[in-house]
């Protein structure tokens, strides 16, 4: 799947810092009034990623694009209806879905994740928490008895978490082959459970189609379904940040 060329960056800029003035204009959902205004969220997001990583954000095109995607959806702002970064052809967007966000490695989609989940980590209605794909295979393999394995559940049964890197992990290998992630996300959409994840790139084409189909193919069917329904669809762009 193709995407139209990025904003200018001062434009990008602008939509995620500059308040929304109504027109009257319909949007697919109402405008919720946000805890954050955007240029607050947008302060504490530059402020946060230098904490965290120790260099401050590099402002290009891509990825101001990437964090605009964001930003709207996180302040329940319609112009996330209107997003470049948002795939509205497969499913219909919501603010009550979560977020599958695809891209190529080094892009920032665990980087940006990280530091929403810093920001919300006081606010009870934003705070998620995060948890790599791989170490919760190591966790589950990790369970020595039934009680483990309840426990593991448990500690997942939050309202809002946050899954890096799915389709990257093996099954666990604990009495027999287990699905964990498969299973968290099954046991999630049956308690419509906001879940947010990212994943990369299947193939070297960036089709969102064709990721969609390994990860049903690694999950199966039903949990492929349940992926329209669960998740706002959003692409991450840009070349890879890591050197």
């Amino acid at each position: 799947m193709r995407h139209s060329q990025p904003q200018s960056i001062g434009k990008i800029t602008r939509t995620i810092c500059t308040p929304k003035v109504e027109t009257g204009k319909t949007s697919p959902e109402k405008q919720v009034k946000p805890i954050f205004v955007k240029q607050e969220l947008w302060n504490r997001f530059c402020s946060e990623f230098q904490k965290l990583y120790g260099k401050p954000l590099i402002k290009t095109k891509e990825i101001l694009g990437n964090l605009e995607v964001l930003f709207h959806y996180f302040l329940k702002d319609p112009a996330f209806f209107k997003c470049k970064n948002l795939i509205t052809t497969l499913n219909e967007p919501s603010f009550d879905k979560g977020l599958l966000i695809i891209g190529d490695v080094g892009v920032g989609k665990t980087d940006n994740m990280k530091c929403f989940e810093n920001i919300f980590q006081p606010i009870n209605s934003f705070r998620f928490k995060s948890y790599n794909a791989k170490s919760l295979v190591r966790e589950y393999e990790k369970c020595a008895s039934p009680m483990d394995k309840d426990y593991f559940f448990k500690d997942k049964d939050r309202k809002q978490i946050f899954i890096d890197d799915i389709g990257s992990e093996n099954n666990a290998s604990n009495y027999g082959l287990f699905d964990v992630i498969g299973n968290i996300i099954s046991d999630r959409y049956d308690k419509n459970q906001v879940t947010y994840i990212t994943t990369n790139f299947a193939t070297s084409a960036n089709s969102v189609e064709e990721t969609l189909s390994a990860l049903g193919e690694k999950y199966g069917h039903r949990v492929y379904d349940r992926l329209f329904e669960m998740f706002n669809i959003v692409t991450f762009t840009g070349q890879s940040l890591r050197k």
